[in-house]
């Protein structure tokens, strides 16, 4: 939009000068200029999706790939298929007042369970209540692994408390980079009391300016648990310092290390762990000041990275690069919304999520998200009719669900016939969707190779999962980890072909990737079945996490402020197929098309997470109990949104 502004020379002259002025000023110059500046109203996420036109689907038919639920009464058995069927999916809108119990938020998907049991609504399991399930696990795996690797629990992987004291045998007592060391290890709680009547000079200015950088020092995320992870964050967290310039202390850090082969190997470990674990690093390590004698900036072009300096660096991810490319500068003052600017270059295609041969288990992560942000790329976009309402609701559990994985990697990572005589006759109830979970196979598809993924590393790395637990609010999960990630991986499988087969499309599983479907399907009916009983669903889901540093004026967050229920309407956009279920020894008869009288539409509410963009003044961290003890201050997201803007 261009707006033309016109500034009366003569009037300012008026005011500043009196007529006289005016009438000599008027000889020499105009009485009138023209300035023209251009607004432009940024597009919402709305503008960027549209209903799906049913008439460009045109799914195939395929005899192989009937239901194995069967449909009618006892005696009276029909087979479907519905491969060459469509099942369209909307959200009807809420009515105030009517609706009201659907707009409260809740902490956690158990208490909207409970809460919405006795209004007889119909609970269809959601990608966010899967992935709620996962984020759980996720968590506890993460925690276990980062306790496991920091301090040395275990045999199989040497660790990095083990690494810095070695690196201290090579260095000068009285030295800064001795102090440096030794600082890290208090902060990690690594010292006995012996080594902590000994503080070498300086260590104490060290931890007293790691104190004052609160935004890196204060826990955050899943680190809460206990005083274990808290300690563990404080000492990985002290590795992440930021080094301007090698000189000093980085120098001095890799000429100790290069004394002792051993200490090369394990600081390189360390590396490739978290760069497999999380993501690549960005920015430079110890390692890259070998061999030259160039420094930060120039070291940072040649590799193509940000110029920053780690002795642990943090980890890159696809968002991040994003907006350092699109505000270097900072943010604008007002209205930034980073989540769409994400949210637009996937799907303008300037921002591809498919991991690539350098990839962790972050971009994994993300990559199984990208279903619900482009539905139309994914295998099942054949068989579902999206409106555009329900393609906004897939977009809201994007962001929500890139908040909740991030926050797990929060201390590593950087900022989808008319019957004949000899033919039962159709069955007198209708036929609906038979949605056992919110169909995007695609994304369960590639959130259990995210798994298959991290197994195979972990295999590699870890002498014996089993020997560990994952971590959770105040204790241990129940399975070992090396067993119930495995099952983990099984669910997510199953959840694949289950989805599959509610919608009636093949399965998109590679030969030999998965050897046991009748196992992980099994596996994922039941806990479809059973899921109101698991407690990974009872915890808190509330969770917050940083995602831009402003130069210290502010924090932007991402946030996930409570779970509220959504309406979920499904429909046979065009009808499935049916025949008599096959007697024994008998042939089958021909597939027949379902008439319209035989079919109806199904009513669901879905459990989602509500999803909230905000900012708060300062470069401040957040803690879980911080920001839930926020969120607890409203009902409502207008009341929240004020408490965490304050």
């Amino acid at each position: 939009m261009k707006l033309a502004v016109r500034v009366g020379i003569a009037a300012l002259l008026v005011i500043a000068g009196g007529i006289g002025a005016w009438w000599v000023v008027r000889q020499t110059v105009l009485d009138i200029y023209e300035v023209e500046r251009t607004e432009v109203t940024p597009a919402t996420v709305s503008d960027l999706l549209a209903d799906d036109d049913p008439a460009a689907k045109k799914p195939v038919f395929d005899p192989a790939l009937p239901d194995s639920r069967p449909f009618g009464p006892e005696g009276n058995r029909w087979q479907i298929n519905h491969s060459a069927a469509l099942i369209a999916l909307d959200v009807p809108d809420l009515v105030p007042g009517q609706d009201d119990p659907l707009l409260r938020l809740y902490p956690d998907y158990a208490a909207a369970a409970a809460a919405l049991a006795d209004l007889g609504l119909r609970l269809l399991p959601s990608v966010n209540l899967v992935g709620g399930k996962a984020k759980q696990f996720d968590d506890g795996l993460y925690a276990a692994l980062e306790l496991h690797l920091a301090s040395n629990r275990e045999q199989g992987l040497r660790s990095i408390e083990l690494l810095l004291r070695q690196i201290m045998t090579e260095c000068d007592p009285r030295a800064g980079a001795y102090a440096w060391l030794w600082a890290a290890l208090r902060a990690g709680g690594y010292l006995s009391r012996e080594e902590l009547a000994r503080e070498p000079a300086g260590a104490a200015a060290f931890l007293a300016e790691f104190a004052r950088r609160n935004h890196e020092s204060a826990v955050v995320g899943f680190y809460d648990w206990s005083a274990e992870l808290q300690a563990c964050f404080r000492f990985l967290r002290f590795l992440q310092h930021e080094f301007t310039s090698r000189r000093g202390l980085p120098d001095a850090l890799l000429r100790a290390m290069q004394k002792n082969p051993s200490c090369l190997e394990m600081y390189q470990r360390m590396l490739d762990w978290y760069a497999r674990l999380t993501n690549p690093h960005q920015g430079l390590h110890l390692l890259d000041l070998a061999d030259t004698e160039d420094d930060v900036r120039e070291l940072a072009a040649q590799k193509d990275t940000v110029a920053r300096l780690h002795f642990l660096p943090y980890s890159n991810s696809r968002e991040t690069n994003l907006f350092n490319k699109l505000y270097p500068q900072g943010l604008p003052r007002e209205g930034t919304d980073l989540m769409l600017d994400f949210i637009k270059a996937i799907r303008d295609g300037k921002l591809a999520l498919k991991p690539d041969a350098n990839s962790g288990w972050y971009d994994w992560q993300l990559h199984a998200l990208e279903a619900f942000v482009l539905p139309e790329r994914g295998a099942e976009s054949g068989k579902l009719v999206l409106s555009k309402k329900y393609k906004l609701r897939l977009v809201e559990a994007f962001k929500a669900m890139v908040t909740k994985h991030r926050e797990t990697h929060v201390r590593q990572i950087a900022l989808g016939g008319e019957a004949k005589s000899a033919v039962p006759m159709p069955p007198e109830d209708r036929l609906a969707p038979r949605l056992r979970v919110e169909p995007n196979p695609t994304y369960y598809l590639r959130y259990a190779r995210g798994y298959a993924f991290l197994q195979k590393f972990l295999m590699a790395e870890v002498e014996d999962l089993n020997r560990m637990r994952g971590a959770r609010q105040g204790g241990w999960r129940r399975l070992p980890l090396g067993d119930e990630l495995e099952e983990m991986r099984l669910l997510f499988y199953g959840l694949h072909l289950v989805s599959c087969e509610d919608i009636g499309l093949k399965h998109q599983l590679l030969p030999g990737e998965l050897e046991n479907h009748d196992y992980a399907r099994a596996l994922a009916a039941r806990w479809l079945r059973d899921w109101p009983k698991d407690p990974d669903l009872a915890a808190d889901t509330r969770v917050a996490v940083p995602v831009y540093y402003d130069f210290g004026r502010s924090t932007k967050f991402w946030g996930t402020i409570g779970v509220r229920a959504v309406p979920l309407a499904a429909r046979w956009a065009t009808p499935p197929s049916w025949r008599p279920m096959p007697a024994d020894g008998n042939p089958p008869a021909d597939w027949a098309v379902m008439e319209p009288r035989n079919l109806t539409d199904a009513r669901f509410v879905i459990l989602v997470d509500e999803f909230a963009e905000f900012e708060r003044k300062g470069s401040t961290a957040l803690s879980r109990a911080a920001f839930r003890k926020l969120c607890d201050r409203g009902a409502t997201k207008p009341e929240i949104l004020s408490a965490l803007n304050e």
